[in-house]
Formats: C-alpha cells, sequence, structure tokens
C-alpha cells in the first residue's frame, strides 16, 4: 500500500469504527481533526465561528436544548436571545461576478437554507481516514442509518430551530434527510427584520458562458442570529429568490442516428485517450454501477438519445428524481453532463438528481440530497463557481456533505471550473477535483500531445487546510487543486446535442461527467474481482504509488497563474488517467 498507510499512525487512537459505543471516550462534538500538520495558525488562511482548523465544522451548542424547553423557542431563558453575529452563506457584491441593483423589495419572497454542523465531526473525519488507508477497516463503509446514529445533527436541535423560524412567520418547505439543511421561506421584510439585515438584488454572472446573467440575493453586512440558533447551526447558507414556476414543454422529435462532422471529438476519442477499450472488449460497460448527476432543471430525452444513437451507444434512459420545487425548464449544463457521463458508462444505472434551477439555495440542496440518499456510488457535479466569489458558510456546508459521502463510500467528483482559480465544491478535500487539459488527438483518440488547459480551475483553496495525503506534493498549507484532469479545451472542443441541434463547447463541464462515468465502469472491474467500489478517491490516488502510475503526467502548458511541470501540478494534479490500469492497480 506504499504511503496510503501513513495516516494510520496518527488516527491509531481513534480506532474504534466498530460501532459499539467507545466513541464516547475519544470523541465529543467540540473535538475536531487537523489534517496533516497543517499550519492552522497561518493568518491568511479564512476562519469562521465554529471553525477549528481541520476540513470542516464543528458542532458549538450542546447536545441538548436548554433546560425544560425541548423544541420550543418560546421557553428559552432571555440569555439564548441575545444576538451574535454568524458569517452568512450570502454573497456581497464582487464586481464582474455580483453587480449590486440595490435593496430588495420587502414585499420579494425569498428561500433560504440554514445549515446545521456534523456531529462529532472530528470523530468522522478520524474514521474515514481509516476507512482509506492500509489496515482492518479499509474501505469498511458506514451505512446512513450509522451515520445518522453517530453524527447526523440532533433532531430537537434541528426542531428548536425550525419552530423559531415558524415563530417569525417563516414557512419550512424542506428538511434535508440527513438534517444537514432546512429550506425555509417568507418576505423579504420578514427575513430583513429577524436577521437584522437588509438583503440587495445582485446580478449574477452566469457560469455559462452565453447565457445573461440572472437576479439573486445579496447582502454588504454579516447577519445577526440568536445565540441559541448560532451555537446550533453553520448559520445562514443561502438566501435566493424563489424558484419560478412553469410547465416544463413537451419533448418534439425522434430519435434518429445524425452523426456530426469532424468539427468536434465526440466519446470515441476520449474512450481512445484514456484507454477504455481494454475494459469495454473484455464486457465492462458500468453494468450493476449506480451513477448520480447533480442537475439543475432537466435535459431533453430525445436529444440525449440521437447523442447515443449517432455515437453507436446502447443504453437504458435515467432515472430522473426531482429534488425541491418542480422542475419546468432545460437546461444546458444538465444536458452536457448527462450526455457525457451516460456516454462514458453505457451500462451503468443512472440517477439524474433535480433541483428547480442553478441557483445556491437549490444546487446546495441537491448535491446534499443526492448523498444523503446513499443510492449512487458515483456522483458528478459541474456547476461550479468560483471560490472566491461564494460565501464561506456555502463552501463549508458543501463540505460536511461530501465528508458524509466518503464515509458512505460514495466517489464525489466536480469539475474544476473554468476560470484558471479554485472553484467550490472542488475546494473540498472530500471531492475529487477535475481539471482540464488541451488533447489533441484523432477521432479514435491516439494521443499526439495533451498540455495543462490555461483555463484549468486550480490552485490553492481560500477554504481548507492541506489534507494530510498532499503532504508529499503541496507545500502551501491549503488544500490544493486539481487532482486529476481530462480534457476541456475549448479550442479542440466536444459535442453535444442541444435543442435538436448539434453545437460544440469545451471546459471541465466535460471533464468530471466523463470520468464520473469512467469510474462507474472500473467499480463494475472491481465488483467482478470481488472487491467494493472504490469510494472516496483522493487518499489512493495521492499516496498508493500503483494507482499513481496510472496516470500519464501532463508536464507543459498553464494557466494565467500556475505552469504544468514534471509531477504533481495545480492546473492538473497528477496528471490524465489510463482507465485500464487504473482499474486493476486500484486497491
Amino acid at each position: 500500500m506504499g504511503r496510503l498507510g501513513g495516516v494510520a499512525s496518527r488516527v491509531a487512537a481513534l480506532a474504534l469504527l466498530s460501532g459499539c459505543g467507545e466513541e464516547e471516550a475519544v470523541g465529543s462534538a467540540t473535538e475536531s481533526y487537523t489534517s496533516g500538520g497543517s499550519d492552522t495558525t497561518d493568518p491568511g488562511l479564512e476562519t469562521m465561528g465554529g471553525w477549528s482548523g481541520s476540513s470542516g465544522w464543528v458542532t458549538t451548542g450542546p447536545e441538548d436544548p436548554i433546560g425544560p424547553c425541548g423544541s420550543d423557542p418560546l421557553c428559552l431563558p432571555p440569555g439564548e436571545m441575545v444576538p451574535t453575529e454568524k458569517p452568512d452563506g450570502l454573497p456581497s457584491p464582487l464586481p464582474g461576478v455580483y453587480d449590486d441593483q440595490g435593496p430588495a423589495p420587502p414585499d420579494n419572497q425569498f428561500r433560504a437554507l440554514i445549515g446545521f454542523p456534523t456531529r462529532q465531526r472530528g470523530l468522522l473525519e478520524s474514521r474515514v481516514a481509516l476507512m482509506y488507508s492500509s489496515g482492518p477497516w479499509f474501505r469498511r463503509y458506514m451505512t446512513v442509518e450509522a451515520w445518522m446514529a453517530d453524527h447526523a445533527p440532533p433532531e430537537n436541535d434541528v426542531a428548536l430551530v425550525e419552530n423559531w423560524l415558524r415563530s417569525r412567520g417563516f414557512s419550512i418547505d424542506f428538511e434535508a434527510k440527513n438534517r444537514l439543511l432546512v429550506q425555509f421561506s417568507g418576505t423579504v421584510a420578514d427575513f430583513n427584520a429577524t436577521f437584522q439585515t437588509e438583503l440587495h438584488i445582485c446580478m449574477r454572472k452566469n457560469p455559462l458562458w452565453e447565457d445573461p446573467p440572472f437576479p439573486v440575493y445579496c447582502t454588504l453586512d454579516r447577519f445577526t442570529l440568536p445565540k441559541f440558533v448560532a451555537e446550533r447551526t453553520n448559520g445562514l447558507c443561502t438566501a435566493d429568490l424563489p424558484a419560478e414556476k412553469g410547465e416544463l414543454s413537451k419533448e418534439v422529435g425522434e430519435v434518429v442516428s445524425d452523426p456530426p462532422g469532424p468539427e468536434a471529438y465526440g466519446p470515441r476519442v476520449f474512450y481512445g485517450a484514456y484507454n477504455m477499450h481494454p475494459l469495454f472488449d473484455a464486457g465492462f460497460t458500468g453494468k450493476g454501477s449506480t451513477l448520480g448527476i447533480v442537475a439543475a432543471g432537466t435535459y431533453h430525452s430525445i436529444d440525449l438519445q440521437i447523442f447515443w444513437k449517432s455515437f453507436g451507444i446502447e443504453r437504458e434512459l435515467p432515472t430522473r428524481v426531482a429534488v425541491m420545487e418542480p422542475v419546468f425548464e432545460r437546461v444546458t449544463e444538465t444536458a452536457l453532463d448527462t450526455q457525457w457521463a451516460t456516454a462514458m458508462a453505457p451500462g451503468a444505472a443512472t440517477t439524474v438528481y433535480e433541483g428547480p434551477d442553478a441557483r445556491n439555495t437549490s444546487l446546495l440542496f441537491t448535491w446534499n440530497h443526492a448523498i444523503a440518499e446513499n443510492k449512487v456510488e458515483v456522483l458528478t457535479f459541474s456547476f461550479a463557481h468560483r471560490e472566491d466569489s461564494e460565501p464561506k458558510p456555502l463552501r463549508h456546508q458543501y463540505d460536511e456533505s461530501a465528508l458524509m459521502g466518503a464515509a458512505l463510500g460514495m466517489t464525489l467528483i466536480s469539475a474544476s471550473g473554468d476560470s484558471g482559480m479554485p472553484d467550490t465544491p472542488c475546494s473540498s478535500p472530500y471531492v475529487t477535483c477535475v481539471g482540464g487539459t488541451r488533447l489533441i488527438a484523432d477521432p479514435e483518440g491516439v494521443i499526439e500531445s495533451e498540455w495543462a488547459w490555461v483555463m484549468s480551475g486550480s490552485g490553492p483553496a481560500k477554504t481548507f487546510a492541506r489534507p494530510y495525503w498532499q503532504d508529499g506534493d503541496v507545500t502551501h498549507d491549503r488544500r490544493a487543486m486539481a487532482d486529476l484532469a481530462l480534457h476541456s479545451s475549448t479550442e479542440y472542443p466536444m459535442w453535444m446535442r442541444r435543442w435538436a441541434k448539434w453545437e460544440f463547447f469545451g471546459g471541465t463541464s466535460f471533464a468530471a461527467p466523463a470520468f464520473a462515468g469512467m469510474i462507474a465502469v472500473v467499480n463494475e472491474h472491481r465488483r467482478a474481482r470481488g472487491l467494493p467500489r472504490v469510494g472516496y478517491l483522493n487518499p489512493t490516488l495521492y499516496l498508493h504509488a500503483p494507482t499513481r502510475k496510472t496516470f500519464r503526467d501532463i508536464k507543459y502548458g498553464a494557466t494565467e497563474h500556475y505552469k504544468a511541470g514534471p509531477g504533481w501540478d495545480y492546473p492538473t494534479g497528477i496528471g490524465a488517467p489510463d482507465m485500464t490500469a487504473l482499474a486493476q492497480a486500484l486497491p
């Protein structure tokens, strides 16, 4: 196992994965696990109330409600109502990203998410480290039931906060299965009065290059919460305009083969360049594997089937899961992700988790829901936002969910973004961050060259300390991105079928779903050998020498800020995968 086993000695004192109740002796609601000796005293490392210096929050509130009040906020003593500043998850105006349009009308409606911390977070991080190091607990994943029993936010804490929100005139719309998130809604006037702030409307630059900006709520000042709410929550993670309503238009057209021309790459280029053919030839297509896609809106199923038919792919349609408010629009990113993820794993059962739109409230809740359900082995996310444009509580709440996914044995994959800078949720150490290359290859994927793509999202995280598995590669004290890279260049774009016609684009939005599909095929290969699914990839990618050798080092090319070079580098991580070799090497 090489260096993969190195973490075991650091957490040997917490080797209590049996779930026999012993964790109470070593774990508490306030302890934390600091990864790899990271320098958490660095004054440049962002900190927050309740932030421990490890890769997530810690619970600061008591295990039980105060006194005899139970979940009744009206019975709490006055000291628990003291206004307490708490970081909020709403963006502030940022030129070129969030443009302030002034105060929101008081009678406007809103929907918002309040986040709750993982209970005994430090113990859970230690458990996860042991699950992915050599030893008796290697790949012994938790069940949802075990996670809920040991690490879910206390039911009474969630009920207390929900009842307080109701007492302020808000409606509770959705509660996450794992209790990490609650969506509530009401008027802007009540929001401003409750949180002692003023919502503004900002126009958000659309992550899709060709699409127009869209309105979101933003604030100029930090929120204030009652003390008992501030202590039991991570604060407000998001606040957005209400989800729009409408009817999803009917699909038209017939499913026909309509192969596009040579102007862009199709799936076969990826099959060849990343050595998928030997797996396919051996009969491995992802059958029996489960693949999930976090989506906004939905896709056009006729376009999807034409995409498959035109590239010689035969497979079943995905299962669609509406997570929140009803979906009424079709979204380019969702169509792209679905086409390319399913093309890489034609045998994998695929679930598309559909939130109502591409605003933070929908994306965060949908991401968390897909993880909490634990019905897919691999989950991909491509609605990346630049990390420095997103508030700290939002980044941390993505990480709360990602840690649960790692504990359950899920592989969480995110596009690194197309800004040349770090993105969210890639910055979470529990997410495998897929950067971009510029691949020149023939239609069968025979490679002429592969360099770092100039726009590959990459760099040191603002939010998270360097994890132990990057100690040997990264000198900075922050989590570093990317972890690996696949072709993303707009100079040599990829085909997608969009709104009854062929179009071509670039971006890591192709690389992430493609790699997710490839991992679904690897999971079928593992089952055939009697091995469990790969789960959380990052420790193995970095520390298991045979696995690492299956990646082609990308030595040339650069972003605006970082160059590729021998060994690990920011734009391309450990390099581009040989998927057949990776399937054989993974322990």
